[in-house]
């Protein structure tokens, strides 16, 4: 059944499970208390900087690391002690992992054939056939690995993985070697494969905009640490954290003390004195410190003086094709990014570098976050 086809109680039945989970290498935590469900047919994306746990975390679903505390669960059998060719459950290596002296067939077949009891050859002929179908490299099945482009290799990696129908995908950074344009259109390939196959899809990458386009669910790590796990958009607006707002996107950041609380608001001023209103996370309290932030995207760059404007200086104008990227100077707040969509400026000349101009923003764009 394809992932569109499934009811609301099918995508969020549980799969794959941490309970209190912690992962130590010596005196280094490589993976702290992690707790998180993850459903059928999601695709899940670990999010952080290296050496935040979330290869760690990736590799104990695989069983090739084994928790030190803690369980981990797959369709609520814990594993812990499992080994790894006997867990419902593939992995696609940034590298690939793919035999260079083997043909794609074998590359693929290769799994098939460690099974037991043997499949019979037509069998895992048909099951090859299949996999390469997914995967659009049908054809291919005499073709040597040296021989295929980087992304046709990244194809038949995939096709190898899922050739045994696991339940559970693992992807560590598989697009990482692949450049920009190509890993573009292999994000559209893994998001239309994994609809296609119905399989819990769970990626590794530092890269925020990857993690974004692709993922149901993102879960935000920190040294070791799950620090917010949502959906990309609930992540892009309501981040919980000056590091989530600035790992996930781009904010701009003004530090300050937060003068009051009410009703999920917070009155924030500045270190320059300025005074302002935005939605309150959690954990903020009146007399404690905090941050104001606000996305690029939400602010008004205007020649004209308007109501809470602030006046600035442009110092630099990047084009980027359908938005245009301005550096501002405040004396009050210092460094501002503004991006303006390119239909904003039509018909008006844009900013150069050393003009004179007014920023301003909405309260409801605004958000006072926890200053960590």
């Amino acid at each position: 059944m394809a992932y569109d086809e499934m009811d609301q109680a099918e995508r969020k039945q549980q799969i794959a499970e941490f309970r209190g989970v912690t992962k130590a290498f010596g005196e280094v935590l490589a993976a702290r208390d992690l707790n998180l469900s993850i459903g059928a047919g999601e695709f899940l994306s670990f999010l952080g900087p290296s050496g935040c746990g979330k290869t760690t975390a990736l590799r104990m679903l695989a069983g090739f690391e084994t928790p030190t505390e803690g369980e981990v669960l797959i369709d609520g059998e814990v594993i812990n002690e499992l080994e790894p060719f006997r867990r419902p459950v593939n992995m696609v290596f940034q590298s690939y992992a793919l035999f260079p002296h083997l043909t794609v067939f074998d590359n693929i077949a290769y799994g098939l054939r460690q099974r037991r009891p043997r499949l019979g050859r037509e069998v895992i002929r048909e099951k090859v056939a299949r996999a390469l179908e997914v995967v659009r490299l049908s054809g291919y099945d005499n073709r040597r690995i040296w021989e295929m482009s980087g992304g046709q290799q990244q194809r038949v990696a995939l096709a190898r993985a899922i050739v045994n129908e696991p339940k559970l995908l693992l992807l560590d950074e598989p697009l990482a070697a692949l450049d920009r344009k190509l890993r573009k259109e292999m994000q559209i390939e893994l998001q239309d494969l994994q609809r296609q196959l119905g399989i819990t899809f769970i990626l590794v990458t530092h890269d925020q905009e990857e993690a974004l386009s692709l993922s149901d669910r993102v879960c935000v790590m920190r040294e070791g640490r799950i620090v917010q796990v949502g959906s990309p958009q609930e992540l892009y607006d309501n981040p919980n954290s000056r590091y989530v707002a600035d790992f996930v996107g781009t904010s701009n950041f003004f530090d300050g003390r937060i003068e009051e609380m009410a009703e999920g608001r917070a009155t924030l001023v500045t270190t320059g004195g300025l005074r302002f209103n935005g939605q309150a996370s959690a954990g903020l309290s009146a007399g404690g410190e905090g941050c104001l932030s606000i996305r690029p995207e939400q602010i008004r760059l205007q020649r004209d003086a308007g109501p809470d404007s602030l006046e600035v200086v442009v110092h630099n104008r990047i084009f980027l094709g359908e938005h245009t990227e301005y550096l501002v100077r405040s004396e009050a707040l210092g460094n501002i990014i503004i991006l303006a969509p390119r239909q904003a400026e039509a018909g008006a000349r844009g900013f150069d570098a050393g003009d004179r101009a007014h920023v301003s923003w909405s309260a409801e764009s605004a958000l006072i976050l926890n200053r960590d």
